[in-house]
């Protein structure tokens, strides 16, 4: 089927509900849940465009979205039998396969290659490292979450006593950095669109990306391996569409002003300003293709051990899980 405008907005206008998630047991045939870490945002431009412009609906699969409150809730719900899948951060789903409880855990594609993560500070009083943390207030987006974790794998790669690190919780917003300047904090992470939100507002702030520090992985869709092994078929329709998704967004075959139209169900407030929408959409297109085209979806063994080896240096995995314990390329490689 041919790509365009026309079929793209078709498709959205006509939508598929977005449905809560429900036991295993009490899903169609054809349908699979997926639970995403949070709100939804332009980040997910995976999930929310593929179901918003028909591409699951094409391969015959009714994709049920939820919301979740952090990666942690995602992954109660995948182990608690109520979701298909997850889509959490990478250095979670490291960290949870390590654990007793999570061995049954398995990572079928890597959405963002590299991390969508953000340190901001002031430019006049820059954190400009791991270097520059210590004794200082750093704000994370949750207690042992995604940011968090970041947060001590950075300063362990580069030799800061994690303890001379203060943390607070600290909302993913750009008001955060007022309360740099109120000497609250020192510095926050924040995801991508944040960060493009600060660079566009011509505030005088200083970012860098985590993963030139601490090379990981951004996010992935992790499951249980029994409920991937029962779900083989779907999962395949699933990751195809995303793929064929992705990829007429990469190769221009969908416009970036429809894309966002197609999405507009979604009500996201980062998406109201058009302008800032659409320098948050390319900013995520590049963590996509961070390790290449040919990378898209895959696990990258590369990133995924540099990963890894942090989590064993901080303590937050054992030092002898494989790269089977914790992925598998298969669907990818039969797309």
């Amino acid at each position: 089927m041919t790509v365009n405008r026309r079929t793209v907005l078709a498709a959205s206008a006509a939508g598929t509900f977005l449905a809560s998630v429900r036991p295993l047991g009490a899903q169609a045939q054809d349908a699979l849940s997926i639970v995403l870490p949070n709100q939804f945002i332009l980040a997910f431009i995976d999930v929310l465009f593929t179901q918003a412009a028909g591409y699951f609906e094409r391969e015959g699969l009714r994709v049920g979205i939820e919301e979740g409150r952090g990666s942690s809730m995602a992954l109660q719900q995948v182990m608690g039998g109520n979701a298909t899948i997850a889509r959490i951060g990478a250095v979670d789903h490291i960290r949870a396969s390590g654990q007793p409880a999570g061995r049954d855990l398995v990572a079928i594609g890597t959405v963002q290659q590299s991390s969508p993560w953000f340190v901001v500070s002031l430019q006049d009083k820059p954190v400009a490292g791991p270097q520059d943390m210590a004794n200082r207030t750093v704000g994370i987006q949750s207690v042992s979450g995604t940011t968090e974790t970041l947060l001590d794998i950075m300063l362990t790669a580069r030799g800061v006593d994690r303890a001379s690190v203060q943390r607070v919780v600290v909302g993913n917003s750009p008001a955060g950095v007022d309360l740099i300047r109120q000497g609250r904090i020192d510095a926050y992470l924040v995801t991508a669109s944040i960060a493009v939100a600060l660079r566009k507002s011509g505030q005088s702030v200083h970012l860098w990306n985590t993963d030139t520090v601490a090379p990981t992985p951004g996010f992935c869709y992790s499951g249980k391996r029994d409920v991937i092994e029962r779900y083989q078929p779907l999962i395949q329709r699933y990751l195809r569409a995303v793929r064929t998704a992705l990829l007429d967004l990469i190769d221009g075959k969908v416009a970036i002003a429809d894309a966002l139209k197609a999405m507009e169900r979604y009500d996201m407030a980062e998406a109201r300003n058009p302008e800032l929408a659409a320098a948050i959409y390319k900013e995520n297109i590049a963590f996509l293709l961070a390790d290449g085209r040919e990378n898209l979806l895959r696990n990258v063994p590369k990133r995924w051990q540099s990963a890894y080896d942090l989590m064993v240096s901080c303590g937050f995995a054992p030092a002898n899980l494989k790269q089977e314990d914790l992925y598998t390329n298969r669907f990818i490689d039969a797309l």
